[in-house]
């Protein structure tokens, strides 16, 4: 399991996407990303996710905070380089 924990006060909320579900309910959306960092503070740091445009752009979002890897019961963490390759098209909306 990830567990992560966020400073939503840094939170651009013009970047919060609304949409109406196909019941009609409302639902306003936050997009995070996590990238790995294996720092005393965590195994991944959390920062909102931007456009492809403004990456290319240089747009550079605040540290939104941290997460990490916690053992459940008898199962250990994933390590975080063991995720699944990305597909190359993929790589290129990569951020950093």
């Amino acid at each position: 399991m990830i567990t992560l924990s966020i400073d939503v006060t840094k939170l651009d909320k013009t970047r919060f996407k609304a949409i109406t579900r196909k019941n009609g309910e409302k639902a306003l959306f936050c997009d995070l990303i996590l990238i790995d960092s294996q720092s005393d503070y965590g195994d991944y740091m959390v920062k909102q996710s931007v456009t492809k445009e403004d990456r290319e752009n240089g747009v550079q979002l605040p540290i939104l905070g941290n997460a990490k890897n916690v053992q459940v019961g008898d199962k250990k963490p994933v390590k975080a380089n063991s995720a699944p390759a990305r597909a190359k098209e993929e790589d290129s909306e990569i951020p950093f």
